[in-house]
């Protein structure tokens, strides 16, 4: 093999090489991105939980109360109606 085809060769190989190394950094820093920003919208989405639980709940005891008012109301237009 000649010098100068020796030397373009090995060119060739150390550019793939840091390509290849160039490339897998990139890949880590864009996972490393991606994680933060997983860890943001957990750390979002864990502070919206308490708000959350508290609307569902509330929402529980309304529907019971209505359910409530509703049997009440059903009972009062049963006996009515009973009676007349």
């Amino acid at each position: 093999m000649d010098s100068s085809n020796g030397r373009i060769l090995a060119l060739v190989v150390v550019a793939t090489i840091v390509f290849a190394v160039g490339r897998r950094f990139q890949r880590t820093m864009d996972a490393w991105a991606g994680w933060g920003k997983a860890i943001e919208t957990a750390a979002e989405a864990a502070s919206k939980i308490p708000g959350a639980k508290s609307a569902a709940w509330k929402a529980v005891r309304r529907m019971i109360g209505v359910a409530l008012i509703t049997l009440i109301v059903l009972a009062a237009a049963a006996s009515t109606i009973r009676h007349i």
